[in-house]
């Protein structure tokens, strides 16, 4: 406390444990004075005289409807997804349960119901039978897997997790999960053997691309081969041996490599297409954008390119004269043959009679190519396909892809009796339905389709499956008794030797790919997103290598993340707030969501709110840079604030437990950012004009019009469009007269980007003199403030300087404050000088490349013939320079002047900066959409000492800014910043050399005897 009599400082308060929160001063009961405040969860209040402190009981009665059991919809919630085997059901984490829901057909389903816990990152393994997750029901997110019905057991698979854990995948066979942590380790668990193993770890601390081999022996992943290297390779782990193969050099960076099906290649990206550069418009910078290719690597040298030149060739058989002869011989033993096994072989018949059986119980699954016989239809659309898939009850579901659409199969049924199929579709949304008849034999369809009172005949046949032989004519070919003969797949083998020089590139052109994955036709599926800058948009796209025409094709447009089904046969596409289940073959859409209706959750905020709270001490944990939590016992800090948590009667209450929880460790860029607590009032609009009003008398005047610069096209008034003058008044808005007594924002309430009729006139009289107007309101005027304050400093600089020094403003070192520098930049490099004012500077990037524009030396001048001589380069400014700095200039706003500084471009003026050099690379959401950030790299310096955090960067000429000079918009540290310039081009100004006298080479190439 302060005495104002005495001037005397007195210390009020001695607590221990917690800070003093919200101190309020008042006479109290006898006059001696006291104050209340916050401490803790408690309330005291402190009698001034005595220094007493003492506890103040509060009861507020009530429901307190904040802590009861409440209805969310976890729908809104979900962030992770996997697909079932066969694409029927989708498993979600939402609110921290698990939830599965079906394709199309049933109702949402909570797996898990754990309102104490929380579930992460489902896994549906390759049988259908497992969900594998992550739960911290016992403290840590340790494995776990359900079953999938949410019928059967649950089991935890480890008990060791020492970090935030994230998510692989199941092999094929369904033996093994992968999954990985924020450390950039790799591991592998044993279902049966109940072991976990650590496989290998990214020295980035990045996580890799896994992918599983078909036979489930061999993982092939993506990683830097070692500490220093800047790109990544391709490496395989043999599950058998546990041992592992570096299969890439690393001279590119290749990644997310995925095996094939068959066991004869891995696919992969790589940046190395550096070939298409672009170079800026206003300078000599130049950058590779979309470097990415696509790789096919053969496993073994005896895989055939198939991509090479191809010549038909007729050939013969050299021995068919003695083949007649051997042919009646080995007729007669097959005979014997033959006769041996009826008598011996009555076991094997009956094997293969039940394998007949096995053959045709299905006759309807799977892709049709189908031909419509119509010649309404041009030629080129007649071709399509039904991707169908028979139930034990005749119920038949699926996919037909015709007139370049893709529908799915309604009502559909198959009667084995007769061979009749029947279903409906309703293409692309129309009213008027399909209805297809059809009759299927031996892998031969036959019938008709009526749409519009039209009848299109069609004939197909049923393509041969992954495991089935087929012949020339795309028929399964069957053994003597007719059966299809299933091939048992091979091992899959690796031959080390000159496996990167066997790699070869697919036509489809360079840039950004994701998700790699080979689908059941064996056919490879990957996502692809567009260059920074470039516009376009993502997609999933398809490339077959075996194909006669090896060309992309597009899945589907406007996403380019995706996973699959076990069967490789879907995929699941996350498209927003959207969840997609579409066939993983060409020509798909996005126009059938998976429904998420029913996903009612039953909230115990109490409950919740412990999960919450202790998530977010983990992950401050194990995302912070320093592990030493500097020097805090950060379990001790947990378990201080957690014993306020029964205090907490809202959500706004566990927000300011777990901010004062992060506060702890003292550092820059510890954020807790919220979620919605449904406290907030109505929202509402504002239409604005782009000016600031003064009173005068009972009517409002235009006091100032804010704008940017003559050639800020981007940054117009619409007042001054409209013919309004700085110092008129408001008299009316449409019609509605307005003075003073109302505020003149509420009459433009709800108003935001409308066009209004203004009444303007230059006196406070309403009369026939008076200027109606019409303009179009904006919703914002920050960017006409912002750009009309860098306007006024600028003109105030070349006024103060007879032209001489220019004036750029960095808002921060994102996006804004790069397109601030470069469009300031090159319109002011004339300038003799650059005052670069960094007050203010809210961060972002690393600003190494605002110093590269700002610090680019002289490297030669070229002479010309005619005009100027060229100073070389041409983008760049070669005399003095100062920053101005602040305390409100912080992260990027206290490395650009940091550098400014290394680099000694000139003195900082003002006052120290913010001290907040920490970064953040993003962190898991808490499970109400909530989020903490964690510091996860911090500066140092080249001589191996901490810096800049905590304390910031000290100007060479301390300026403060005084409120007393800083009336009617005077900024001493500005003009500090021009003398200094003006002082610095007296002593230091750039001057290019003269050029020298023209070179005489009259008598070059003579022997000097001769000359």
């Amino acid at each position: 406390a302060y005495d104002t009599d005495t001037g005397e400082r007195k210390q009020i308060t001695k607590f221990d444990e917690n800070d003093c929160k919200w101190p309020s001063i008042g006479p109290g009961e006898n006059g001696n004075g006291e104050i209340v405040l916050s401490n803790g969860s408690d309330l005291y209040l402190v009698d001034l005289k005595s220094g007493e402190a003492k506890t103040v009981a509060v009861t507020v009665p009530g429901d307190r409807p904040k802590l009861r059991r409440k209805k969310v919809d976890a729908a809104e919630f979900i962030e992770a997804a996997d697909i079932s085997p066969k694409g029927k059901r989708v498993v979600v984490e939402a609110r921290g349960d698990l939830w599965t829901l079906p394709a199309k057909n049933g109702a949402p389903r909570n797996l898990t119901k754990t309102g104490e816990a929380r579930e992460r990152f489902p896994m549906w393994s390759n049988d259908g039978r497992w969900i594998a997750y992550f739960s911290d029901a016992d403290g840590e997110f340790d494995l776990y897997i359900t079953q999938s019905d949410g019928r059967g057991e649950t089991r935890k698979l480890t008990d060791d997790c020492e970090s935030f854990r994230l998510p692989g995948g199941w092999s094929p066979d369904s033996k093994y999960i992968t999954f990985a942590d924020k450390t950039g380790a790799l591991y592998l668990h044993n279902i049966e053997a109940k072991e976990t193993k650590k496989i290998d770890s990214h020295p980035y601390a990045e996580q890799m691309s896994v992918s599983w081999s078909h036979d489930s022996n061999w993982i092939c992943y993506d990683k830097a081969t070692d500490d220093r290297a800047a790109t990544d390779c391709i490496w395989v782990y043999n599950v058998k041996d546990g041992s592992k193969r570096k299969l890439t050099s690393g001279f590119f960076n290749d990644s997310n490599p995925v095996f094939d099906q068959k066991g004869e290649y891995i696919y992969f990206s790589s940046s190395r297409a550096f070939n298409r550069p672009s170079y800026e418009d206003v300078g000599t910078t130049f950058i590779y954008a979309g470097t990415e290719v696509l790789m096919a690597m053969p496993l073994r040298a005896d895989v055939a390119h198939p991509m090479l030149p191809k010549s038909d060739e007729v050939e013969w058989d050299e021995d068919d004269e003695d083949k007649d002869e051997d042919e009646s011989d080995n007729e007669s033993k097959e005979s014997e043959d033959s006769d041996d096994e009826d008598e011996d072989g009555d076991e094997d018949e009956d094997e293969e009679d039940e394998d007949d059986d096995a053959s045709t119980d299905d006759p309807v699954s799977g892709v049709w190519s189908i031909e419509l016989d119509f010649d309404q239809i041009p030629a080129e659309l007649r071709s399509a396909t039904f991707n169908l898939e028979l139930a034990e009850d005749g119920t038949v579901t699926g996919s037909v892809t015709a007139m370049n659409q893709t529908d799915e199969v309604q009502d559909g049924k198959f009667d084995k009796a007769t061979g009749k199929l029947t279903f409906t579709s309703i293409p692309g949304g129309e009213d008027e339905i399909v209805t297809v008849t059809a009759t299927i034999k031996d892998n031969e369809i036959n019938g008709s389709a009526t749409h519009s009172g039209q009848t299109i005949p069609f004939s197909g046949t049923r393509e041969p499956t992954d495991d089935e032989d087929s012949d020339d004519d795309g028929k399964k070919s069957k053994s003597k008794k007719g059966k299809a003969k299933k091939k048992k797949d091979k091992p899959l083998e690796i031959e080390f030797e000159g496996i990167e020089r066997r790699a070869f590139q697919l036509p489809v052109g360079q840039g950004n790919f994701t998700n790699l994955m080979v689908n059941h036709k064996n056919q490879l599926i990957y996502g692809t997103r567009p260059s920074r800058g470039s516009g376009g948009s993502a997609a999933i796209k398809l490339i077959d290598i075996h194909a006669d025409k090896v060309e992309s094709k597009t899945v589907v447009t406007g996403a380019a993340g995706f996973g699959h089904s076990g069967d490789l046969k879907k995929l699941l596409v996350m498209q927003g707030d959207s969840t997609y289940i579409i066939a993983a073959a060409a020509g798909q859409k996005l126009d059938k969501k998976i429904k998420t209706n029913g996903m009612n959750l039953m909230v115990d905020p109490r409950e919740e709110w412990k999960q919450i709270f202790w998530e977010a001490w983990r992950i401050e944990r194990d995302y912070f840079y320093d592990p030493t939590m500097h020097g805090v016992d950060w379990k001790a800090i947990g378990a201080h604030y957690a014993s306020m948590l029964d205090d907490c009667v809202s959500r706004r209450d566990v927000s300011f437990l777990i901010r004062e929880m992060i506060s702890e460790l003292n550092v820059g860029h510890a954020y807790y950012r919220g979620s919605s607590t449904g406290d907030s009032g109505p929202d509402g609009n504002v239409g604005l004009l782009g000016c600031r009003f003064e009173i005068d008398g009972d009517r409002y005047k235009f006091a100032e019009l804010y704008a940017g610069a003559d050639w800020d096209s981007d940054a117009r008034n619409p007042l001054v469009l409209a013919g309004v003058k700085q110092g008129q008044y408001l008299l009316e808005v449409d019609g509605e007269e307005l003075k003073t007594d109302r505020n003149p924002y509420a009459v433009f309430e709800g108003l935001r980007g409308t066009t209004v009729q203004l009444t303007v006139s230059d006196d406070t009289s309403i009369d026939d003199d008076d200027k109606r107007v019409l303009l179009k309101t904006i919703g914002s005027d920050d960017n006409l403030r912002f750009r009309g304050w860098i306007e006024h400093n600028r003109k105030y600089v070349e006024e103060k300087s007879d032209g001489k020094i220019g004036y750029i403003y960095v808002v921060n070192t994102g996006v804004p404050g790069q397109n601030d520098l470069v469009r300031q930049f090159y319109g002011q490099m004339s300038k003799d000088a650059l005052i670069i004012d960094d007050r203010w500077n809210g961060g972002g990037q690393i600003p190494t490349r605002f110093i590269e524009l700002l610090n680019r030396p002289v490297t030669n001048y070229w002479a010309r013939r005619d005009g100027r001589d060229w100073t070389w380069p041409p983008d760049a400014h070669f005399g003095p320079k100062c920053m101005l700095i602040n305390g409100m200039a912080g992260s990027g706003g206290d490395m650009f002047p940091a550098l400014f500084k290394q680099n000694k471009l000139g003195k900082l003026i003002g006052q120290r900066t913010w001290g907040g050099l920490v970064g953040i690379s993003g962190t898991p959401s808490l499970v109400d959409g909530a989020n903490v950030t964690s510091p996860s790299f911090a500066y140092y310096e080249k001589d191996g000492s901490w810096g800049i955090e905590g304390h910031g960067v000290d100007p060479d000429l301390k300026v403060i800014d005084d409120p007393a000079k800083m009336v009617d918009g005077g900024d001493p540290q500005l003009d500090v910043a021009v003398e200094q310039m003006l002082k610095e081009l007296e002593t230091s100004a750039y001057e290019a050399p003269k050029r020298p006298k023209y070179p005489d080479r009259s008598k070059m190439g003579i022997a000097p005897e001769d000359k």
